[in-house]
């Protein structure tokens, strides 16, 4: 059954958020993997592909998003990652529950013919972003205290839910590795464009985050895996209103992986030098200047790599920082991926882009 769906042509996906490093892929993993008619839906143009049609809405905008959205027609499925960072948990709530009901709520009518929405969340939902939390976290833990704009999408989108025939599912991934050009929160990008300046300074590859942080584990959820989660979650019926955690199925200390890192970057490990980047690297803009033009870098300002405020925050969860799979293995979620591969891989890919200079 699930192989007739994904080939069923006259299935229609929305992917809201089509810019983001979540999102963007998320197309492409559908357009390789179904024959539906995809909508990616951003605030920017997205790039055209067969397939694939782009709308341009800001899901802050009710009369915009409501016009836009109904020009659609009916949509089978959805799969939401749009995300509005602010300057503190409190501030995020209203914009990112307003974008989610603006999105969802034209579509809510019997005639959308709605089957699924897959939302998008993370381990902050356990209060990853606050200090140490019960680990390995599970999908059925108390909510952390504060707010937290996950519940506030959660318990609407539940109301929203109740008595229809359309069901939703959540995910929640750890640190997404994968490829974006211009996403705030690109962990690899953060890392090759900090390597890049060391390198080209003449510095080692210095860990720029506190000890605590090096030497607690932590996890990575590779975007392929994510994507693979959110078509998985949103076809299978056993799956519906449930929600996953979603990582690549291991634990690393970043002391341990470090070292390989600088290897591939052709550097020798430094030390653990806790360095606010968001001052660094925007310090270092003339020398990633450089990089680019040696290189033949596509043109990327330096603060436009990342938000490196929030690379500031990456280098700095001084906590173990671990969720289980089980719920997601017992459903029948059963891919993995060996996080240190998937490290140089995506590397790569970056450099194949021309987003990061070769060794």
């Amino acid at each position: 059954m699930i192989k007739n769906e994904l080939d069923d042509e006259s299935r229609v996906a929305l992917v809201v958020g089509a810019n983001g490093i979540v999102g963007s892929n998320m197309l492409e993993h559908l357009r390789k993997k179904t024959k539906w008619q995809l909508y990616g839906l951003a605030r920017r143009p997205i790039t055209q592909t067969a397939n694939v049609i782009g709308v341009v809405t800001d899901l802050l905008d009710e009369s915009s998003s409501n016009q836009v959205i109904n020009s659609i027609g009916s949509v089978d499925y959805v799969y939401f990652s749009a995300l509005d960072v602010r300057g503190n948990q409190e501030d995020q709530v209203v914009p990112n529950l307003t974008m989610l009901q603006n999105a969802i709520t034209p579509l809510l009518h019997p005639l959308k013919n709605l089957k699924h929405i897959c939302l998008v969340h993370g381990t902050k939902w356990y209060g990853s972003h606050l200090g140490p939390y019960r680990t390995p976290a599970r999908e059925s833990d108390s909510r952390h205290e504060g707010p937290n704009f996950y519940y506030d999408q959660y318990d609407w989108l539940t109301g929203a839910q109740k008595n229809q025939k359309w069901s939703f599912s959540t995910i929640r991934p750890h640190f997404i590795n994968g490829f974006n050009v211009g996403n705030p929160n690109n962990m690899m990008a953060a890392i090759g464009a900090y390597a890049a300046v060391q390198r080209a300074e003449g510095k080692p590859l210095d860990f720029p985050g506190t000890l605590a942080a090096y030497e607690s584990l932590t996890m990575v959820s590779d975007v392929s895996l994510v994507n693979d989660s959110m078509l998985w979650a949103s076809i299978s019926p056993h799956c519906a209103n449930h929600d996953f955690n979603i990582h690549n199925g291991d634990y690393f200390r970043w002391c341990n992986v470090w070292p390989m890192l600088a290897n591939a970057f052709g550097m020798s490990c430094g030390k653990v030098v806790n360095t606010k980047l968001s001052d660094y690297m925007l310090e270092k803009a003339s020398t990633w200047d450089r990089i680019v033009l040696e290189n033949g870098l596509i043109p990327i300002k330096i603060d436009r790599i990342v938000s490196w405020k929030w690379a500031d925050f990456f280098f700095r969860g001084e906590w173990d920082d671990m969720s289980s799979m089980l719920k997601a293995r017992s459903f029948g979620f059963e891919q993995f991926i060996d996080t240190q591969e998937d490290l140089i891989t995506s590397l790569a890919r970056y450099r194949l882009e021309k987003i990061l200079p070769p060794i």
